[in-house]
């Protein structure tokens, strides 16, 4: 296996693991800018949302989520948390530093399992997954989309608090939610 194929590998696995050390690393060193706390936080919120959002909507490995946000882009879940990475930098005083470190964790971790992600993907739904690429874009939606992407075969899934939660991004609401208000305290 080539270099960069073991890398994605690992990183897929690891990608949770830096991320909560990356916020552990953010908590303890990093100093809250008032005058950028509203923007920040809001972006941290609306990237949480739009990861409830498609966490309400998947059912890993049974189906292939194409409505709600996977309607929009490929990979809603690391879009917002593209957003919340982003909003939490704004949030400090020290924002390229910050800012920097959170994309160096995003181009090494999150881009690399968005390929491994997609490849096992590729294997488990086959020609209906490669129609999605061809009609979604992978992270960012694009002019084109206008509206969701609907495969008119299928009947549309209806957003689920059970499904999110079984997913566990209630556990990531309360993260972000804590996290929020420690960085909140520290303009105290």
């Amino acid at each position: 296996m080539r270099l960069i194929e073991r890398w994605r590998t690992w990183a897929s696995h690891h990608r949770v693991h830096a991320g909560i050390l990356f916020a552990l690393l953010y908590v303890a060193l990093s100093r809250t800018s008032g005058d950028r706390f509203v923007f920040g936080a809001t972006l941290v919120v609306i990237g949480e949302i739009i990861r409830v959002w498609a966490c309400g909507h998947l059912a890993r490995n049974v189906e292939l989520a194409r409505h709600g946000p996977y309607g929009y882009v490929r990979n809603p879940l690391y879009l917002g948390s593209l957003l919340i990475g982003s909003g939490l930098a704004l949030l400090a005083v020290s924002v390229p530093i910050w800012l920097g470190g959170f994309t160096l964790l995003y181009l090494g971790f999150y881009l690399p399992t968005m390929h491994v992600e997609e490849l096992r993907l590729q294997s488990l739904f086959g020609p209906e997954y490669k129609e999605y690429v061809d009609q979604v874009p992978r992270l960012l939606p694009g002019a084109r989309r206008l509206e969701p992407w609907l495969d008119g075969a299928t009947k549309p899934s209806i957003f689920s608090w059970h499904q999110a939660h079984q997913n566990r991004e209630l556990r990531t609401v309360a993260i972000m939610i804590a996290l929020l208000i420690v960085q909140a305290l520290k303009l105290l």
